[in-house]
């Protein structure tokens, strides 16, 4: 085992300088065979030998031994877009864009516009007969064009709130994904007739 051992040792730094340890093995030499990523004599004591590393996207196995071309699959890396071109290429993507950008909205303006709702979105809510949160979630809905637009506008390699304050413009500012004034997305909502009082939830 000590000799077997040397001789791997030998392999390594020895044999194998010009070709990388872990470099994936795609043949061995005649009278040879693989064992995982070297390739070894047969018989009850194994010795190193000549192995042929992959490269590129197909290699050949030196030697004779009926051990044939063998070719190498190179994985391919996720198709991504060059910069400038669509963030989103498809309409189903920049539909599902769409959709996340009006939860996205509404999910901001829940947070901050109903945590922290003053007595004029409380008037709205009794007004609209609408929770704080579905009240936000309508106004969210009617930016669907605007958020539409983000979806176009996304390019690769642009900044993510650069391409938001473009489709968005005044209704946006300077003001991150996600963030809008959203009630100057359309209409003021609908008055929902008799409404005794507001069913919005109360926030701590």
């Amino acid at each position: 085992m000590r000799y077997l051992g040397l001789i791997v040792l030998v392999s390594i730094f020895g044999v194998g300088l010009n070709t990388p340890v872990f470099a994936q093995t795609c043949g061995c030499q005649a009278g040879c065979v693989q064992d995982g990523n070297r390739c070894v004599t047969t018989g009850p004591s194994p010795k190193i030998c000549n192995s042929v590393p992959c490269a590129g996207g197909s290699t050949s196995t030196g030697g004779g031994g009926g051990q044939g071309t063998q070719h190498t699959v190179v994985p391919r890396l996720p198709v991504t877009g060059s910069c400038g071109d669509p963030y989103y290429l498809s309409p189903e993507a920049r539909a599902a864009a769409t959709n996340q950008c009006i939860a996205d909205l509404a999910g901001r303006a829940t947070l901050f516009g109903c945590w922290f709702e003053d007595d004029a979105g409380r008037a709205e809510d009794v007004r609209t007969g609408l929770s704080c949160p579905d009240r936000q979630r309508a106004l969210a809905n009617q930016c669907r064009r605007l958020c539409a637009r983000f979806a176009r506008v996304r390019l690769w390699c642009d900044d993510l709130n650069a391409d938001w304050q473009t489709a968005f413009g005044d209704l946006a500012g300077d003001l991150p994904y996600g963030s809008a004034h959203i009630d100057r997305c359309g209409p003021r909502l609908p008055y929902a007739g008799t409404v005794t009082r507001p069913p919005y939830l109360r926030y701590p």
